[in-house]
């Protein structure tokens, strides 16, 4: 299928543990011309929970996990969650797929993080089958199922796409994948990117307006531009013992600062490591302070090829709910 070019999505991190406000949040998103608005599951809120409340509150906007870790739920429990949002949101479902890291997969859930662009493709594989035709018996490297759902299923099969960093993952989710999730990259390194995911999928014989291109921006609307940089290089941080990151970090010029903030965090400085992070690496993957900057980062990524930019607001540590819709409301439309 040809994707439509102009979409613009909104990531709910800081609103999601509101839990009273997001669905009004996610309605007010939607009403400002939203097309998609996507939710990730690290520690909680839950994802499947709280997109359902925003299904009830909605009735256009795409609804996204944002995403998963596939290794923590099985593939049938997943298909389950996906195809019972579909139903409940009129057939608005995305199944945002990615493998985490092996911190959170094995020593927070206990699980196994092993052969990730292989388990990624033979999770795809399994959830596809139970998509569209409700029974999956599959033998793979990694996943073992033989599934049959006993639900009924009136609307669409919800949509996959895979969040992708590095090129197996960037070529897989060309090849197999209805959209891609990128992160934390600038403007120049998007090309290549965008460049591994059309490898994949003329290798599959598809095209790459085949496949949706999705990137989160960090972004803050606010006079408090110290505060926050501050706050998104903290934030930052939090990446530096993660391979996958690193191994991407280091492709736009970032491993020396990134290799200090690991220094100073072993030697117990974890106060000082964000600040090996500079400004303008800030300013590189984020966009801080007017409106127009904001406007101007999201043109930056439409001119490379993106054609489903998320807005993913951050806060400058004051009051992060404020600049959730401050940024919210600065930048729909761009």
């Amino acid at each position: 299928m040809t994707q439509a070019a102009g979409k613009l999505g909104l990531e709910m991190s800081i609103a999601a543990g509101a839990f009273a406000v997001t669905p009004r949040l996610a309605r007010e998103a939607e009403d400002l011309g939203y097309a998609s608005i996507w939710v990730p599951e690290v520690s909680g809120p839950d994802a499947f929970v709280t997109l359902g409340a925003i299904a009830q509150a909605t009735t256009r906007a795409d609804l996204a996990t944002g995403i998963v870790p596939i290794q923590i739920r099985t593939p049938g429990a997943m298909a389950m969650g996906f195809l019972t949002l579909g139903e409940l949101s009129g057939g608005r479902a995305i199944a945002g797929l990615g493998v985490s890291s092996p911190i959170i997969v094995e020593r927070w859930h206990g699980a196994a993080y092993r052969k990730p662009v292989t388990a990624m493709r033979e999770c795809v594989t399994i959830l596809r089958q139970l998509f569209t035709e409700g029974r999956s018996k599959f033998e793979g490297h990694v996943y073992r199922c033989d599934f049959k759902l006993g639900m009924q299923r009136s609307q669409p099969p919800p949509r996959i796409y895979l969040a992708a960093l590095n090129p197996p993952m960037l070529r897989l989710a060309g090849e197999v994948a209805d959209g891609v999730l990128l992160n934390y990259s600038p403007p120049a390194g998007v090309v290549a990117k965008i460049a591994e995911v059309r490898a994949g999928a003329e290798a599959a014989g598809r095209q790459l307006t085949d496949v949706d291109i999705a990137i989160y921006l960090r972004m803050c609307i606010t006079e408090d531009v110290p505060g926050a940089v501050a706050a998104f290089k903290r934030e930052l941080a939090g990446y530096a013992f993660v391979d996958q990151y690193n191994a991407m970090f280091a492709r736009f010029g970032l491993a020396d600062e990134f290799a200090e903030v690991r220094r100073l965090w072993r030697e117990g400085r974890r106060d000082e490591a964000p600040n090996a992070l500079s400004d303008a690496s800030a300013f590189k993957l984020g966009a801080f302070g007017a409106a127009a900057t904001g406007r101007q980062f999201v043109a930056d990524f439409r001119a490379v090829g993106v054609n489903h930019p998320v807005v993913f607001p951050t806060g400058s540590g004051r009051n992060p709910l404020a600049d959730f819709t401050t940024t919210m409301a600065a930048l729909a439309g761009a």
